[in-house]
């Protein structure tokens, strides 16, 4: 969030830390855009008490579990942009009439709670300028919006400070997960899904060019039904149910295809199971590739959103 946003030194190494329910999972690249690599990567358990559901349930319990993660890398030395759960976090596309954005910052507040549950002073926002596939009235723009409670970021921050992290920024976990496969060149003059498999949540992004500009997050169980194959009629459904949602709300927009990243991306069947009962053609992706980083030996899936961190003053 823009509270505990700094800037990258362009000598310093890039450095993102994702917190999931289940681990927690550092990256930290070294290089620049022609040649990006793996410095170090490792990940621990967070304990599952801290988050539950995707939501950030007490902040202290992530505190030994971070820790450990800094022993084992020999402490936090450069700027760390940390993760917030998605569901902490609400994101929408307001219309605002044309103007700096800074401006728009400011003009957001007198209208913020028609689109949020709570006042703009209790708050952390974030904004940016979007294209939107939802043509704009002359003299209008579109901005995505994210907002926290400001309790909660404020809560992350001091955690932070305690475990000896300098933070680069905080940002939602499925913006840099949409960030992480997209890459710094990567964009489509159509709609397309971005959707990530993960053990108990499910992200959806609509995309457009090179803008997210609707983010979907649901809790799904992906069960094993059988040695070796599980069942993902849960994140069909919802795939198809966005699909639906999206062609609703946005008749003038094409989707011409589904893009599938997370950590079941590689499960037999998956992708050919969304391409059988969404009619669209479905592109494995990872966060390795569109960024130039040799793909790690080990442990490569699920790593999209430490990536998408790690590499965010480079887009």
């Amino acid at each position: 969030m823009a509270a505990a946003s700094a800037l990258f030194k362009k000598t310093r190494n890039k450095a993102g830390l994702a917190l999931h329910e289940d681990d927690l999972r550092y990256i930290e690249l070294e290089g620049n855009m022609s040649r990006l690599r793996v410095a170090k990567k490792v990940s621990v358990p967070s304990g599952g008490k801290g988050i539950r559901k995707n939501s950030l349930v007490d902040a202290g319990d992530l505190l030994a579990p971070i820790q450990a993660l800094g022993a084992r890398i020999g402490g936090f030395k450069v700027p760390v942009a940390l993760s917030l759960p998605s569901r902490d976090i609400l994101i929408r596309v307001v219309d605002l009439p044309e103007m700096e954005i800074n401006d728009a910052r400011e003009a957001l507040q007198w209208d913020f709670e028609k689109y949020f549950p709570y006042a703009f002073s209790d708050a952390a926002v974030d904004i940016s300028k979007v294209e939107n596939p939802q043509k704009n009235e002359p003299g209008t723009m579109s901005v995505l919006v994210a907002a926290c409670r400001l309790r909660t970021v404020e809560s992350v921050m001091r955690l932070a400070g305690t475990a000896g992290i300098q933070l680069a920024t905080i940002e939602p976990e499925n913006i840099a997960m949409f960030r992480a496969i997209l890459g710094p060149s990567l964009s489509f003059p159509a709609g397309y899904l971005a959707v990530f498999s993960e053990n108990g949540v499910s992200q959806i992004v609509l995309g457009y060019k090179d803008n997210g500009v609707l983010f979907r997050t649901s809790l799904l169980d992906i069960i094993e039904v059988q040695e070796g194959q599980k069942d993902f009629s849960p994140l069909v459904r919802e795939v198809g149910n966005t699909l639906t949602f999206v062609r609703n709300q946005f008749r003038e927009l094409a989707i011409e295809h589904i893009l599938l990243g997370g950590a079941f991306v590689a499960e037999k069947g998956l992708k050919e199971v969304i391409e059988e009962t969404s009619g669209l053609k479905v592109l494995i992706t990872d966060p390795w590739g569109p960024w130039g980083i040799p793909i790690p030996s080990d442990d490569v899936l699920g790593w999209e959103t430490a990536v998408g961190l790690a590499v965010r003053e480079l887009s």
